[in-house]
């Protein structure tokens, strides 16, 4: 089971730059004829924080995908607990790429392709020229995507270390 639980850690750290782990469980497929609408809540953090006296069949849900993946519903609400920590610290990331000096910077949070997203030119940046400016725009971008991937690890990390923690209490290991 400890494997398991890393297993998924592992794989929603890896997949998180992707998206596809969002809390947004619906999704919309179009084929030709019609329509679908497909609802995804394996991943869509629904199963965090159930209590005995919730709905039964959501909590029936829950055992039953987390006997899926060959874990305790404990263990699976730990996973996704430690999904959504990391997830939280990727988006409230917030590196700058570029230099201050030069009149070009770029402010981002870790999701790639991010969410968060502040190109600055300032009067210095616009006095280099079109083609100074464009290369000095994108080693800004490569600097700041460097620094984000750099804190997406670190939250990787603090997500193993927590889980790593939150198994030893749970006696798991």
């Amino acid at each position: 089971m400890k494997l398991s639980i890393l297993t998924i850690a592992a794989s929603a750290a890896a997949l998180s730059t992707t998206h596809a782990f969002t809390t947004n469980p619906c999704r919309t497929m179009i084929s030709r004829p019609q329509q679908q609408s497909v609802c995804l809540d394996m991943f869509s953090g629904g199963a965090l924080d159930v209590e005995e006296e919730e709905d039964d069949e959501k909590r029936a849900q829950i055992e039953q995908t987390a006997k899926a993946m060959g874990m305790s519903v404990e263990e699976y609400q730990l996973g996704m607990n430690a999904r959504l920590r990391m997830e939280d610290a990727i988006s409230n990331l917030r590196v700058i790429g570029g230099d201050v000096s030069t009149g070009v910077t770029v402010e981002k949070d870790g999701n790639m392709p991010p969410r968060h997203l502040v190109v600055t030119v300032t009067e210095e940046g616009k006095g280099m020229g079109k083609a100074r400016l464009e290369k000095a725009i994108v080693e800004a971008l490569k600097s700041a995507n460097e620094k984000s991937k750099v804190g997406r690890d670190e939250a990787q990390k603090d997500m193993m270390t927590y889980i790593s923690g939150e198994m030893k209490k749970m006696g798991g290991m």
